[in-house]
């Protein structure tokens, strides 16, 4: 009798979400987030960092770039973010996606909020790519990024460990300790890694150097 309440309940029960597998091609799908570094114990001479990463990753490769970032999130912070991680890897997917907006929007009006879609749509356009964006409350979109962020944190610390402390000279010298922890990472996804050879992707040229927070 079991088995036919389940089937029962199976056809006619309450309406289930279905997840499709998300197939990813390469060169096509950048994704944008930021993490949350407080709970790492990061510290500069010895005083706390309050910071986050920027983190962006194809969703292909897993080519990824990590970026410090001081203060909450931002638009400048994504766009510094993604502009030098699309320098770093070469060359730019077809599509962009992120959710990290929607922490932008908190405390702006509808005019506001539609200047910063603008911006970040303009921001797209220039290198060419598709903006998106998550739909709100589907957390598994994002599946391609929000993951990683747990193996990269999880990079750090263990490299940390090895260091024998979390403490750092300056900010610039943990900026090169993640470059480094990023780097290894990048260099074991690679041939998959490179966007010469992806189908979808298309090396841009343009004349502004990446940038970096101070």
């Amino acid at each position: 009798m079991d088995w036919f309440v389940a089937a029962v309940d199976t056809i006619h029960g309450e309406e289930q979400e279905v997840i499709f597998r998300q197939v990813h091609e390469p060169g096509r799908t950048g994704l944008s987030d930021f993490t949350d570094m407080g709970d790492v114990g990061i510290t500069v001479a010895r005083a706390p960092l309050d910071h986050r990463l920027y983190h962006f990753r194809l969703a292909y490769s897993g080519f990824e770039h990590a970026h410090v970032v001081l203060g909450g999130e931002s638009f400048v912070a994504l766009a510094e973010g993604m502009q030098n991680a699309l320098w770093s890897l070469g060359g730019a997917p077809r599509e962009h996606r992120t959710d990290s907006l929607s922490a932008a929007f908190r405390n702006l009006d509808l005019e506001a909020q539609k200047d910063l879609t603008a911006r970040y749509e303009d921001l797209c356009a220039h290198y060419r790519m598709t903006p998106t964006r998550n739909n709100r409350g589907i957390a598994h979109e994002n599946g391609s990024i929000e993951g990683p962020h747990g193996h990269l944190k999880r990079a750090i610390e263990d490299a940390l460990l090895m260091r024998g402390t979390s403490d750092f000279d300056d900010l610039a010298a943990y900026r090169r300790f993640i470059d480094e922890i990023v780097g290894r990472r990048n260099a074991r996804a690679m041939p998959s890694a490179s966007m010469s050879s992806a189908p979808n992707s298309r090396i841009f040229r343009i004349g502004v150097p990446p940038t970096t927070s101070t």
